[in-house]
């Protein structure tokens, strides 16, 4: 058997630490400079939105299947990403659940709370062989990293 029936565990594997911002919300909230542009952010925010209930439900349709390298990569490549982002949620707790840690490099890769979850279902498409996936994905990344990036507190 090459397939499994547990493609919705790839939308709850990477919306499990999200549980960690409902019991511990941030302490120490931002300030932030300066208020983004509103329509810009309204349509990366509607982008945002479009990518990530795409990107939440679509993998529900799908099995798991490990068939090939191709596959056996991007499900390494999940994995990776999926710690890196499980790493930064335990900074956040670990270090005062303060909100500006969402937006520090880690690791140095930028706003790295916004570029994994993205990253992750862009190999997550791979995994399930999903080009309406591929797409939720690449919809994630242009409104959730943008929005974020909006929102970053200024150095």
């Amino acid at each position: 058997m090459n397939a499994i029936p547990l493609g919705g565990a790839v939308t709850l594997l990477v919306l499990l630490p999200n549980l960690a911002a409902v019991f511990f919300p941030p302490r120490k909230q931002l300030e932030k400079p300066g208020k983004p542009d509103p329509k810009q952010l309204q349509l990366f925010t509607v982008l945002e939105r479009i990518g990530q209930v795409a990107c939440f439900v679509l993998p529900f349709f799908y099995r798991l299947a490990f068939s090939s390298v191709i596959r056996g990569i991007a499900l390494a490549v999940m994995a990776l990403v999926l710690a890196v982002y499980y790493a930064g949620w335990v900074r956040y707790l670990v270090l005062g659940q303060d909100e500006a840690l969402f937006y520090r490099p880690l690791l140095g890769i930028p706003l790295p709370m916004a570029v994994m979850p993205v990253l992750y279902f862009l190999a997550a498409a791979l995994l399930l062989g999903s080009f309406w996936l591929l797409l939720a994905a690449i919809l994630l990344g242009v409104g959730h990293i943008q929005v974020t990036r909006m929102n970053a507190p200024g150095d």
